[in-house]
């Protein structure tokens, strides 16, 4: 990485590199605030010298060139650029200008989201956050509608890369990839504020320049959908949970590959289909009606695929068509009830598998693929879902990053039960994610299960770790006996020192657990922590007193003297 001098002119060598072979009849575009005006150049010289003269003002460069001048109250649309000279990202950062968003705190954060194989050619700090550029080793020029097509839809996807990598890091990111996109040039001012203007200056530059095609393969390599696949899955959720009116089509057919599908797989459904059941103990129609009614509450099909599925059902079979609604809202209300699940006038299905998203029953293994997972979760439910974190220990609790906040569930059962997770994000962001069948639901908890970040809960969130610290501290805090037949009854299930070894009793550590943390651990839990310790129980005989129980801690993690009030002396006790 290459140092840029402290002397140079910034504007001038960031301006000479972006467009170094830049077709002379192509125009470039340097746009100013606060009067937006547009300032065309076909020479490169030219604009340098401009931008010179605006070292304290809020200066733009476009990322496309245009065959024309558009005037100064024009920028080219993206429907008419003609080239680009790179792929770019406007990276921001938590400030005042983004008090809200989950964002990185430091440019140096930002960078993190950056792809390792490619190396920006300029990273520029723009004051409330950072540009980064990748150009290319000549400009690309658009011989044609779909060479721009083209550079826009690389453009889009190099952008979700991004957007995928911030995820990964419970980070926002703004996809940014029109063609007409202007970016900050180095060497003059963030004005934003008046009263406080920052410098807007050139963060690290690398001779690295890049073919568009490495940088197309490098995405298909990680699975990076491309804009009509992303659309594609995104429409497909919005039209399966869309709110639409039930109807009563005498000619409903339910579609030829879904049909088959669910023949291939249930041989009930298939004897059903055929009105082949003889377990059904009623054989009317209307029984027929009621076994694919609780068919398709079962795997999660909608109230208006449920009434295809019977009217096709009667018609194939030639039985007379009901046409009131009611009948068949009836008969979905009946099997809902029968499946412990509310009538849902929504379809959840999970689409069929795209390219580039993984399936739901696999583990994906680096967080760029988890933040692919975290997007279908996000169209399934209606709510933009960053990453989902588990926070590992011996009770790992959970946490739901959300663009706008971030949602604690502390199990397992209240992250996956879908009554408490539509409640937590009711709560949290004021929407109610609809109904879900529980077939259904149960594929996308494990979504869930497997898009999870884990992170270390630390010493205490273990059980080997939390034991260690809650006999540490009750060790501290709670005074040595040396004998304990010379103490009064209250003070007898004090720690004391058995040859060479700290003695305790689990229910005495209990009792300060409870009071010094506030929580509720039964004895059971206290004594398989002790356990867990390397503690050993035993039974020590004692001359005049009952025999007690004891837990002998390990001498290597508890040597006795190491804690206030212990002592080396041996009590007349014996273990049994």
């Amino acid at each position: 990485m290459t140092a840029t001098p402290a002397n140079a002119n910034i504007a001038a060598l960031f301006l000479k590199a972006l467009f170094a072979g830049k077709p002379d009849e192509l125009h470039l575009l340097l746009w100013t605030l606060p009067e937006k005006r547009s300032h065309w150049f076909q020479n490169v010289e030219s604009a340098i010298q401009f931008a010179a003269s605006l070292r304290e003002r809020d200066l733009y460069v476009g990322v496309g060139l245009s065959r024309q001048d558009y005037c100064s109250t024009r920028r080219c649309p993206s429907s008419e650029v003609v080239g680009i000279v790179g792929l770019w990202a406007d990276l921001d950062l938590k400030s005042e200008a983004h008090p809200k968003a989950a964002l990185p705190a430091t440019v140096e954060d930002a960078m993190k989201i950056l792809p390792d194989e490619f190396p920006p050619t300029f990273v520029v700090r723009t004051g409330n956050g950072a540009h980064a550029w990748w150009l290319f080793r000549e400009p690309l020029i658009f011989e044609s509608d779909e060479d721009r097509r083209n550079a826009g839809a690389l453009a889009l996807r190099w952008q979700s890369l991004l957007r995928l990598n911030a995820a990964a890091h419970g980070w926002a990111f703004d996809r940014l990839a029109d063609l007409a996109r202007v970016l900050r040039v180095p060497g003059t001012k963030n004005c934003k504020d008046p009263a406080n203007p920052k410098p807007v200056e050139i963060q690290s530059q690398t001779d690295r320049r890049y073919n568009p095609s490495d940088m197309a393969e490098f995405l298909e390599a990680n699975g990076v959908p491309n804009a009509e696949e992303q659309e594609r899955v995104t429409q497909g959720w919005k039209e399966k949970v869309a709110d639409k009116p039930l109807s009563v089509n005498p000619n409903a057919t339910v579609p030829e590959e879904l049909l088959n599908r669910h023949l291939a797989a249930d041989p009930r459904f298939k004897k059903t289909w055929l009105r082949q059941r003889e377990d059904l103990k009623d054989q009317s129609q209307s029984g027929y009606d009621m076994a694919l009614a609780n068919f398709g509450i079962e795997t999660g099909l909608s109230e208006q695929q449920v009434i295809d599925l019977m009217i096709h059902h009667r018609r194939i079979h030639g039985k007379q068509q009901r046409t009131r609604l009611d009948y068949f809202q009836r008969t979905i209300s009946k099997a809902s009830k029968r499946n412990e699940n509310p009538a849902t006038a929504k379809s959840f299905e999970v689409p069929a598998v795209e390219p580039g998203h993984p399936l739901a029953q696999t583990r994906p293994d680096s967080p760029t693929a988890r933040a692919l997972m975290c997007e279908q979760i996000s169209n399934a439910i209606g709510v933009r879902v960053l990453r989902i974190v588990k926070i590992d220990g011996q009770e790992p609790t959970y946490r739901l990053e959300l663009e706008a906040t971030k949602i604690g569930f502390p199990s397992v059962d209240k992250l996956v039960g879908q009554q408490s997770f539509r409640m937590k994000i009711a709560s949290a962001v004021d929407h109610l994610v609809p109904r879900i069948p529980p077939k259904l639901w149960d594929r996308i908890a494990q979504m869930i299960l497997n898009a999870l970040t884990v992170e270390d809960g630390g010493d205490e969130a273990n059980l080997v770790g939390a034991a260690k610290l809650y006999v540490e501290r009750y060790l501290a805090e709670t005074p040595f006996i040396d004998a304990e037949e010379d103490h009064p009854y209250q003070t007898r299930s004090k720690p004391t020192v058995y040859e060479g070894q700290v003695a305790i009793c689990s229910h005495d550590l209990q009792q300060h657990i409870n009071k010094a943390w506030g929580e509720n651990r039964p004895i059971k839990e206290v004594t398989a922590m002790l356990s867990a310790l390397g503690a050993s129980s035993t039974r020590l005989k004692r001359t005049r007193l009952r025999d007690q129980s004891r837990w002998l801690l390990p001498s290597g993690e508890f040597a006795p003297g190491a804690n206030g009030g212990a002592s080396e002396e041996t009590c007349d006790a014996r273990p049994s």
